[in-house]
């Protein structure tokens, strides 16, 4: 867990045998200085599903009892070490980690994804069609880690997604060209380095800008 420090200084006058709080303009006395730790661990996401934290691994104890399967998502070359040895990342890059397994960060960017036990049933998308043009990179009972990537003015036809979590990497205007075929000023703009949770959706994606769709996507997996 990353933390940073919170320093505090003061002035004290000794007056007799007592000590008083001064004011800084006061002339006698001496100035000390407290310092103490702030844990950086306010969650980006934090639902009856998941919790995601940026640049910061609280949950990477198997022993944690309120964790599952744990996520972590590159935003730049990293390395973690782990019980499964050293893994190296690129912006990007993923790394699955079960209950039983352990690991620790020391530098890079990232996100880290946890999936809490006992969460409520899934809500499901009112049709199931398959999404194409992504590549797979993860699947197992309960999750699916998928990249999703479009190239500039290409469409993806009528698909659908059940809850998930989007890492966005690359700054693209996205519209469904159903509604706005041209999109609409400052809307459906996927901001880099950024995390959403989505509910399930049935949708047509159309990507205008001049540079690919790249995000990775961390999707629970439904009975269709």
């Amino acid at each position: 867990m990353k933390r940073f420090l919170i320093l505090w200084c003061m002035t004290i006058v000794f007056v007799g045998f007592g000590v008083a709080i001064a004011k800084p303009s006061q002339l006698a006395g001496e100035d000390v200085c407290l310092q103490y730790e702030i844990a950086n661990d306010t969650p980006a996401i934090d639902n009856e599903y998941v919790r995601v934290f940026k640049n910061s691994t609280t949950s990477s104890d198997p022993m944690n009892a309120l964790f599952g399967t744990r996520v972590i998502v590159a935003l730049e070359k990293m390395t973690i070490n782990s019980n499964k040895g050293s893994i190296a990342l690129n912006r990007g890059s993923v790394a699955v980690f079960l209950k039983k397994d352990s690991y620790s960060i020391t530098n890079g960017q990232f996100f880290e994804i946890l999936f809490k036990k006992n969460n409520p049933p899934l809500k499901k998308p009112d049709e199931w069609i398959e999404p194409l043009k992504n590549t797979m990179v993860y699947e197992d009972e309960q999750i699916r880690i998928f990249e999703e990537r479009l190239a500039p003015g290409d469409d993806r036809e009528l698909h659908s997604h059940a809850q998930r979590v989007v890492v966005r990497l690359n700054e693209v205007q996205l519209t469904d060209p159903r509604f706005y075929p041209v999109g609409q000023p400052g809307t459906g703009i996927q901001v880099p380095n950024t995390v959403r949770f989505a509910e399930p959706v049935v949708h047509v994606v159309r990507n205008l800008s001049k540079i690919p769709l790249f995000n990775i996507v961390v999707e629970f997996k439904i009975p269709h």
